[in-house]
């Protein structure tokens, strides 16, 4: 658990970071996430027209949450209407270790890696649990 973030990343290129907009629809967020095999999407403004202005993330637990606990239809929703506002970071200079204890601690399974406030990657938990 003593891994560098940083490390972990290395084979993980920029183009491996997936984001949606905020006004993208769940179905469509849906979709990549099932194309890509990815439990969560980093979620941008339109307007800024920036990818690396992030207003939010949002999870598989996110979906889940409005299917079965709310009963709708999730045609009529957009990525804004359920995604976490709050997104917590990591830098590439902690540990393994330090990552699993903030996912813990805030019951999530998703943290973005930041420098210099630019996203340069995202770490899942699987990420860090894998041995190689």
């Amino acid at each position: 658990m003593e891994r560098k973030i940083g490390d972990m990343l290395l084979n993980q290129r920029y183009w491996d970071i997936f984001s949606v907009s905020d006004d993208c629809s769940i179905k469509e967020a849906c979709q990549i996430m099932d194309d890509k095999k990815i439990g969560a999407l980093l979620v941008h403004c339109p307007e800024s027209g920036n990818p690396q202005d992030l207003k939010g993330i949002l999870t598989e637990r996110d979906i889940i949450e409005l299917i079965a606990r709310k009963n709708v239809d999730i045609g009529d929703f957009q990525v804004k209407d359920i995604m976490s506002e709050k997104i917590i970071s990591v830098t590439s200079e902690e540990t393994a270790g330090d990552a699993l204890n903030l996912m813990i601690e805030n019951q999530i399974r998703h943290l973005a890696v930041m420098e210099d406030e630019n996203l340069v990657g995202v770490l899942s938990m699987r990420d860090i649990l894998k041995k190689n």
